[in-house]
């Protein structure tokens, strides 16, 4: 896992760009350093998996799938340039992205890393042979934080497969800074989503989950209004706002007659939303006919108990008279 990853404030608002696409940018940038170059007939291209991502940005998802969509927004906003083999995806920089370490006149920001790693090794090699002169070796660990942070991949595990395989055995060092704050979606919000966008809004988080939800499975908004915020901000009272954007959407999953005749509405996931926090965490479904399957199983069940008994009786009965 990367512990540090610089975004370009400027640059990320100048591209139109959110604070995960910022971060995966950030990260993508530094790939020409680290990542094994591949000749392809449109020219060389560098080797950088989705499970690549999802290993070194936890921060940023844990689907593969979502990571190449965010690339694929990266390439719409003419950053990078995709290509792919039977097994791994390739990218490219393109002369924008450059502009993310350049200072306003043009100039690099900060050295390339080439041009750093042959400096470490004069220095390096200088030390050997006379080190008074440059002074006292680093510490050990100390290029764990070198000086020039902002440019270092120190952090980003090359020796890592591009593989979806991860090794289980593998220790993960624990992580040191988020870029991403615990209240970002896990997906862009669409920018027509009805209700509220603010992530700091009480209901923002289980109304976005609802609402995506709805639309995934009705290919329409819900309909917002002043009821529709009443009923939101009702749910995520009664069930904390931990749990309420996950319930939420697992109501969405729900295939129950009444609740499909009434498209999932809002009302009925308040009715027994208590019900449904139940379902969702047990993982099982409650419908119409999952109950009434269970009431003829303890039917049958209280038929041959009361079976049982009168057998019992009689012969008590029975008994009584020898």
């Amino acid at each position: 896992m990367q512990f540090t990853v610089t975004i370009n404030q400027v640059k990320a608002l100048e591209w139109g760009l959110n604070s995960q696409q910022a971060l995966l940018f950030a990260f993508v940038y530094g790939c020409p350093s680290w990542a094994k170059a591949m000749q392809t007939e449109e020219g060389i291209y560098f080797v950088l998996s989705k499970a690549k991502i999802v290993e070194e940005l936890p921060l940023l998802t844990d689907k593969p799938d979502t990571a190449y969509r965010m690339l694929k927004v990266l390439e719409q906003a003419g950053l990078i340039e995709l290509s792919s083999t039977s097994s791994v995806t390739l990218l490219r920089l393109t002369e924008k992205a450059a502009e993310w370490n350049k200072k306003e006149d043009g100039s690099e920001k900060y050295p390339t890393k080439t041009a750093g790693a042959q400096g470490r090794k004069k220095i390096r090699s200088t030390s050997e042979i006379n080190p008074s002169k440059v002074g006292k070796k680093s510490e050990p660990g100390s290029e764990k934080s070198p000086t020039n942070q902002d440019t270092s991949n120190q952090d980003t595990n090359q020796d890592t497969s591009h593989s979806s395989q991860d090794d289980p055995a593998a220790p993960s060092p624990p992580a040191v800074l988020a870029l991403v704050p615990a209240t970002s979606p896990r997906c862009e919000i669409p920018e027509d989503m009805p209700g509220p966008k603010d992530p700091e809004c009480k209901t923002f988080k289980a109304w976005a989950n609802y609402a995506v939800a709805y639309r995934n499975r009705y290919k329409t908004w819900p309909v917002w209004n002043a009821k529709v915020a009443g009923q939101i901000a009702q749910l995520v009272t009664r069930l904390g706002a931990d749990v309420a954007h996950n319930v939420a959407a697992y109501f969405l999953k729900i295939n129950d007659a009444k609740i499909i005749n009434g498209c999932h509405n809002l009302g009925d996931l308040l009715a027994k939303c208590e019900a449904y926090h139940t379902q969702w965490a047990t993982n099982r479904q409650m419908n119409a006919t999952t109950a009434r399957q269970q009431e003829q199983t303890q039917a049958n069940m209280n038929a041959a108990q009361d079976a049982a008994d009168a057998i019992r009786s009689q012969g008590g009965a029975r008994n009584a008279f020898l």
